[in-house]
């Protein structure tokens, strides 16, 4: 006689559970496409660049990072700092080394306070070709990444500050003469006390790339050398701790993106600086036109130099392999 009402409450009872579940999934599947439809926050680095806003590089800077934002679909973002607003070189590889800074894109000046043995690509007279320095700069990748991992960092690519040539304000006579006149400055690094040197006149000749020389500005150079003197060497850097917020595929994006774009940022500079010499010559500077027997002379006091200060600097082992991946010129 119980059979029937037995059978009724476990029909309702199991009426309401199917009721109850189904409406426990139906929560549960509207919380995970929701929270599958929204999207995660972006990863946003801080980087700081001495490129001012407007020009050249600053704007193939942002087009960069524009296209590491398509390609890791907004996922990562690159907040840059520039124009030197977070100080010189040195000041923001003490920034990166200090977490203070996600990365930076440097010249040699920053990339030789974090890892000093990049010194060794700015010996004079090393590279006298474009070629040359992209033949080297990719043969040597692998030991440069190497050497910032060391520091608790990530190289993503190289930059392209192009060669230092000769300047001088007063009349020379020869390229001999030239570096003699430059020799006080030639050897200090690409930093405000330099620019302060050459902008106040106190520096009568100087070694720097065109573009750092028109950036100065109230400058009087009346001499150029067609001389290449050296290469100036630039890249790309984060922090170990910044890049390890990135996803696997981010980090791989982003590497990617670099790779493609570095050789066409390279040419992009290379026009610049050379258009930065026709604009120099527009403004009435002469070329010196070094004789051959001067640049043979000066190619080979720069080859016994290096091997010496190399030596005895603890540069020997990345010079040589530098020089090794030239060949023979």
């Amino acid at each position: 006689m119980f059979a029937t009402p037995v059978r009724r409450s476990l029909a309702q009872r199991f009426g309401m559970d199917r009721i109850a579940l189904g409406l426990v999934m139906f929560v549960g599947l509207a919380a995970g496409r929701e929270t599958a439809n929204a999207a995660p926050e972006p990863v946003r680095l801080r980087l700081g660049t001495l490129a001012i806003d407007g020009s050249r590089y600053m704007q193939d800077i942002l087009s960069l990072s524009k296209e590491i934002g398509r390609r890791t679909r907004g996922s990562v973002q690159l907040d840059w700092v520039s124009g030197g607003r977070l100080g010189d070189e040195p000041a923001m590889a003490e920034l990166l080394v200090r977490g203070k800074l996600d990365g930076a894109g440097f010249s040699e000046t920053g990339l030789i306070a974090l890892v000093p043995r990049m010194a060794a690509f700015q010996y004079p007279g090393l590279f006298q070709t474009y070629g040359e320095v992209d033949q080297a700069t990719a043969a040597l990748e692998p030991v440069v990444r190497d050497a910032f991992a060391e520091r608790a960092m990530v190289f993503v690519m190289w930059a392209d500050l192009g060669f230092s040539h000769l300047f001088s304000i007063d009349p020379i006579s020869s390229l001999r003469d030239m570096i003699s006149r430059a020799t006080p400055w030639i050897s200090m690094p690409l930093d405000g006390a330099l620019s302060r040197a050459i902008a106040s006149g106190r520096a009568r000749a100087w070694a720097l790339p065109p573009l750092y020389t028109l950036a100065i500005g109230s400058l009087e150079p009346r001499r150029i050398s067609d001389l290449r003197y050296r290469y100036v060497v630039g890249g790309l850097v984060f922090s170990r701790a910044a890049w390890s917020r990135l996803t696997t595929a981010d980090q791989a994006a982003v590497l990617a993106a670099c790779r493609e774009w570095q050789p066409r940022l390279r040419e992009s500079w290379r026009r610049e600086t050379e258009r930065g010499i026709a604009a120099l010559q527009k403004a009435g500077v002469q070329i010196y036109a070094s004789p051959a027997a001067e640049r043979a002379a000066f190619l080979e006091a720069a080859a016994k130099s290096r091997t010496a200060h190399a030596a005895q600097h603890g540069l020997a082992e990345l010079t040589e392999k530098i020089v090794g991946a030239l060949g023979s010129r």
